[in-house]
């Protein structure tokens, strides 16, 4: 008799015993991804069709869609998104892979404590990191503030236009949140064999050599990982503007998931801010499908 098709490999009992209950411990996950995430995803979908607010809903099919493109402050939110891109996506990237390539070679002490320092504001409550940046840029108050403008203008200020307002806010972004990456980053260079650097510099590679023509290609996929995490987030920027400017002065500084807060939760436009919360899915995720294929590569094995 013959067979026909590929033969399933065979498995042990024991084998089958830990794949069963490997999906015993994968179930309380799925649970959490069911109601957490794809509940929320579909049924917010479905209510941005509708002119949703507490208490009614009526069917208005893509007049939320239709509304938020002729909605000046969606455009204004969207550019104000895409200007905190610019800039905290290429600092949350290389800046971290430069710290972390610039402690590792130190001792274990220095190389943990210099870790811990730029990982504390990554654990620190973002409210409170806020209200002393504030107090330090307040216009009247803040030494910040007051050094600006005996250097540049006496009646300089720095949130009252989005070319000042986008690059302080989003370099406090990055302080507050680059820690997590120069973790990342260590841990990966630490498994970069050191017989690597040994051969190229017996070859008479620089330092900078071995950095360009070993480090960062052997960092390739942690960099693509990176790199589309940071864009991630800095596509969902939220606390710091919010409590700093409020998306201040007329939207200049917001972004669009402060703009479906406020749509939500000021004005009671559920089925709106639904909308705008499919809008901000779908480029996130154009983005990220775009950003896996342009740095799609094979990757090295040791």
């Amino acid at each position: 008799m013959r067979q026909t098709g590929k033969n399933k490999p065979h498995m042990s009992v024991l084998a089958r015993r830990k794949a069963k209950w490997g999906y015993v411990f994968l179930l309380p996950w799925l649970i959490m991804f069911l109601v957490f995430y794809a509940y929320p995803l579909f049924y917010g979908t479905a209510v941005s069709f509708t002119n949703f607010s507490l208490g009614k809903m009526s069917w208005v099919g893509v007049g939320n869609y239709v509304k938020i493109f002729q909605d000046y402050r969606f455009w204004r939110s969207l550019r104000g998104m895409l200007g905190y891109c610019i800039i905290i996506i290429p600092m949350q990237v290389f800046i971290p892979m430069w710290a972390a390539n610039t402690i590792y070679p130190y001792k274990r002490g220095l190389n943990t404590a210099s870790k811990l320092l730029v990982y504390m504001p990554g654990v620190t409550c973002s409210v409170a990191l806020v209200l002393a940046w504030k107090f330090m840029l307040d216009p009247n108050l803040g030494f910040v503030s007051r050094f600006l403008k005996s250097v540049i203008d006496p009646h300089f200020t720095l949130f009252d236009n989005a070319l000042h307002a986008i690059p302080a806010l989003s370099l406090l972004i990055v302080l507050s949140n680059m820690g997590a990456n120069l973790i990342i980053y260590s841990a990966a260079l630490g498994n970069i064999p050191a017989d690597f650097y040994e051969a190229a510099e017996l070859d008479g590679a620089s330092p900078g050599q071995q950095f360009r023509l070993i480090t960062m290609p052997l960092l390739h996929p942690t960099i693509v990982y990176v790199f589309v995490t940071a864009t991630i987030a800095a596509l969902q920027v939220f606390i710091i503007p919010q409590l700093m400017t409020s998306g201040g002065p007329n939207y200049t500084t917001s972004t669009l998931l402060m703009l479906i807060y406020d749509s939500a939760f000021a004005n009671n436009q559920f089925g709106y801010a639904s909308a705008l919360g499919v809008i901000l899915f779908l480029i996130t995720a154009v983005i990220a499908v775009v950003q896996f294929r342009i740095t799609r590569r094979d990757t090295i094995e040791f």
